[in-house]
């Protein structure tokens, strides 16, 4: 099964993931490619979101694409690829975590980007990036996932190892306390 990467009129191929998960498994390269383009950029600012550093997550990125390479054989197309690409991103970045010590940017949690639109506008996002960074770890990494990542439930309860009802748990606790801390 070969996957062009553009159609002839230069649009991006838009296969769904489990068929370029069947291609991938079968070593179509033009498949693999797709899927990166598809996930480099969310993978990428979910990685810089934790690591602050724009080089960790670049070889981060490697790194994943690489293991789903080396792993294309035994992936199941029945499976949600994000979920999986996910996962990887995370116990990498926990495995840095414990080899470099950087548990300091992991609380560091996300940044928001700044906007020109006025003062009060930046003092806000201050303020609620004030409050996602006190979150606790577990807390924090839930709702990045699933509001800057846009990740579903099922898919953050396999990227944490946890149940769905887990997930509801620890988004509903996070939006509680930051509906606390912002209404001060």
């Amino acid at each position: 099964m070969n996957i062009r990467l553009r159609d002839a009129e230069g649009s991006s191929a838009s296969k769904a993931d489990p068929d370029l998960v069947l291609a991938i498994r079968n070593s179509d390269a033009g498949a693999f490619k797709i899927l990166y383009f598809r996930y480099h950029d969310p993978l990428f600012r979910y990685v810089w979101y934790r690591t602050r550093s724009p080089e960790f997550a670049e070889d981060t990125l490697q790194e994943i694409f690489t293991r789903l390479w080396q792993n294309r054989r035994s992936l199941d197309p029945g499976k949600s690829v994000k979920a999986y690409l996910y996962r990887i991103a995370h116990n990498l970045l926990v495995d840095n975590l414990r080899k470099e010590g950087l548990e300091k940017s992991l609380r560091a949690g996300t940044r928001l980007q700044s906007s020109d639109a006025g003062e009060e506008d930046a003092e806000l996002r201050m303020d609620v990036q004030s409050a996602v960074d006190s979150l606790p770890d577990d807390i924090r990494t839930a709702f990045i996932l699933n509001r800057f990542q846009r990740l579903k439930y099922a898919e953050i309860a396999e990227v944490c190892g946890v149940s769905i009802k887990t997930v509801e748990s620890r988004i509903g606790r996070a939006l509680d306390i930051l509906r606390k801390a912002l209404l001060k």
